[in-house]
This record gives structure tokens, sequence and C-alpha cells, in this order.
């Protein structure tokens, strides 16, 4: 009798923490966590099928809001996401290639180079951009290596448990409704449409001179900062000793006075990827070629809107299948039914974005609630090349 009284007090105890474990998940999965555009990126590359992406481009904003994953598999016939977010760190594209090896295998991987070329290494030890990328991340070995070496005691478990960093978001209630209500909807829905594409409806409108057109035969160069240096040979490194695909690229910018001196550091970085072996495309250089007009294509100094971003793709993707000879691989039928989807409602984004434009009404466009619901009033029709 004492045993089984023993017993069923040892299977209520376990079901209490059991059920206080499980509270707290939830609580940090949809209500306790800081939900924006790059959780819905970053969790959606771990909803897409093992061993399914032809290629995975990992970066920061220059990337993600440059490249259309749906307009590439329309035109090329590949698959791709992003695994990328704002102002990733040095640390997170490293962190983030690792993840890709772990998690898929992919034909390429497209690194954009915007993490080693700041002019000193302050982005890495940017709490808020560490955030936006390590938070998103499921515990991994690889999250878990990042943690124990780089993070201060003190901080390690609002790494691993970032509901002990934001448990105080209950006070910002019901304001926060709509974050929640997107990653639900994301998890429900299972894969994200966009495959991770953000941008802003909006034409750049400066007096800033464009240096753009003077840059194509810029072959000055800067000095990498010692320490994102490191971060890139280590990387370059790991690339090597796992005999990856790797390409690395530049994307194009609005370049001015201010911001030349990223031409030369790129250029410099390019000397050292093709050092390994690697292909560095310098866009930021091409943007003549590309046709990229810096009129309209941009919707400020370092993002293109859908209109770069629809020239970016097809130029980048054209290199991807002619030059790096990638050969997707076949896909199911339901496989299939589901890109179609990421192919309309790209196409659809476009055209919303496209009409915001022509009205000026400024608006951010990405996989969320409200930005997927309104994509139902355009047409999903491949568009043309303007």
């Amino acid at each position: 009798m004492k045993f089984l009284q023993n017993a069923t007090r040892t299977i209520r105890v376990c079901c209490f923490f059991l059920t206080v474990l499980v509270s707290c998940l939830v609580l940090q999965q949809y209500f306790l966590r800081n939900v924006d555009h790059n959780t819905l990126r970053v969790e959606g590359y771990y909803q897409e099928e093992r061993n399914s992406l032809d290629v995975v481009l990992i970066g920061a904003s220059d990337i993600y809001t440059s490249f259309m994953p749906g307009r590439a598999y329309e035109q090329f016939g590949f698959t791709g996401y992003l695994l990328a977010s704002e102002s990733i760190t040095a640390s997170g594209v490293e962190t983030a290639v690792k993840e890709v090896v772990r998690t898929q295998h992919p034909g390429l991987i497209v690194i954009e180079a915007n993490a080693f070329l700041y002019g000193n290494a302050e982005n890495e030890d940017d709490e808020a951009h560490l955030r936006k990328f390590f938070d998103n991340l499921p515990l991994s070995r690889n999250k878990l290596d990042y943690i124990l070496k780089n993070v201060p005691e003190d901080k390690k478990a609002e790494y691993l448990f970032p509901f002990v960093k934001y448990h105080g978001l209950w006070n910002e209630y019901p304001d926060r409704f709509f974050m929640t209500a997107n990653d639900l909807s994301l998890d429900v829905r299972g894969y994200n449409y966009l495959k991770g594409f953000r941008t802003t409806a909006e034409i750049y409108k400066t007096d800033r001179e464009c240096f753009n057109s003077r840059i194509a035969d810029e072959h000055g160069e800067l000095d990498l900062d010692p320490k994102l240096e490191k971060k890139l040979t280590d990387l370059l490194d790991y690339c090597k000793s796992q005999d990856l695909n790797v390409v690395f690229v530049r994307a194009p910018h609005y370049v001015t006075a201010e911001t030349y001196d990223r031409v030369k550091r790129s250029n410099r970085m390019a000397g050292i990827v093709k050092e390994y072996g690697y292909d560095y495309y310098r866009f930021e250089n091409d943007a003549v070629s590309i046709g990229i007009d810096e009129k309209r294509d941009f919707y400020n100094d370092d993002h293109m809107n859908v209109y770069g971003a629809l020239k970016f793709t097809d130029y980048l993707a054209s290199k991807i299948v002619t030059e790096q000879k990638l050969r997707p691989d076949p896909l199911t039928d339901s496989q299939r039914e589901a890109w179609q989807d990421t192919v309309s409602a790209t196409n659809q984004l476009y055209r919303y974005c496209d009409h915001l434009m022509s009205t000026g009404d400024v608006r951010g466009a990405q996989e969320d609630v409200l930005t997927l619901l309104a994509l139902g009033d355009y047409s999903d029709a491949p568009l043309t090349r303007r």
C-alpha cells in the first residue's frame, strides 16, 4: 500500500513539473518573446522539409530584401530559402552555415558579405542584433556552442530560454496580439509563403549623389576590421573542412560618399575569398550592368524595393544556374503545389507593393497576417520586367 502511495505521489510530482515545462514552452513560443519578421523568417526555415532546398541564402537585410525565392523558382526552377536576419553578425553567419549543414544539404549556399564589411566589430556585440537571430534558433549543438563560447555567464540563461528575458512582455498585451497571431498562423500553415523575403513599399527620394555608375571599375581596397577578418577566415576554413559549395555575394546598394569605403572593403574581402577558391560576386559594383535604376529601385540607401529585387533576383538566379551549374532536385507533387503557392504570393506581393508605391502609402510587406490577407486583392499572374 505504501509503495502505491509513493508511486502515485511521484507520478503527480512528475506530471506537475511536466505541466510547468510545457506551459513555459508555450508561453515562450507564442507570448513571452519578441516576434517580428526575423522570427517568422528563421522559424519558417525550420519548417522546410529536410534536404528539400536547392539553395540557402544567408546574411542580413541586404539579401532578404533583394532576393525573391518565389521568382527564382518560377523563372529558373530551383528552390531556395533566406536564412537571414536583420544586421546579422559574422558569428551569426557562421552559425547559420552550420545550421544549414545540420538540417539541409543544398546544392549551393549563398552568403551575403555585409556582416564582414563594417568599419569596426561593434555589431558583433550588439545584443539587439544578436537576439534577432539567436533567439529564434531552436536549441541545437550549434546554438549551444555559440552561447557557451560567447555569451556572458549572467546572460546564458536568457539565450537558452528567451522567456527569461521577455517575461515582462505581459505588460504590452493586447498591443502584441498581432505578433502572436503571426507566429501562430505560421505554425498552423506549416511553411513560410515568401520563403523569408521582406520589403518596404517605398521609392527612395534623396538629393545625395549616387556613386553606382562610378564604381564598376573601382579596384581600390581597404583592410577589413581584424576581428571580422578572423571571423571570415574561420568561416572559410569551416566551409573547406566540410567541402561545402559556397558562393559569396555583395548585393547592390545606393552607394554614397559616406558608404563608399564599404565598396573597397568588399574588394578586399573578394581577394580573401578567392584565395580559398570560392567565387565572390561584387554585384554592388555591377548595379548598372544589372539594370538597377537608382531613382526607382531602392527604398533607402541599403535596400532595394520590389522593382530592384525583381531585377537582382533574375540576375543572381541566372548566375546560380549558369555559372554555379546548379541542378535542381526533383520535387514531389505536394512540394510543387506548395511552391506554386509561393510563386503566387510573390507575384501578388509585387503588385501589392507596386500599388502602394503608386499612391505613396509606405508600408512594410512581409510574412504577416495583415499583409497575406491583403494579397488576395491582387493578381498572381507571372510578372513582366519593366
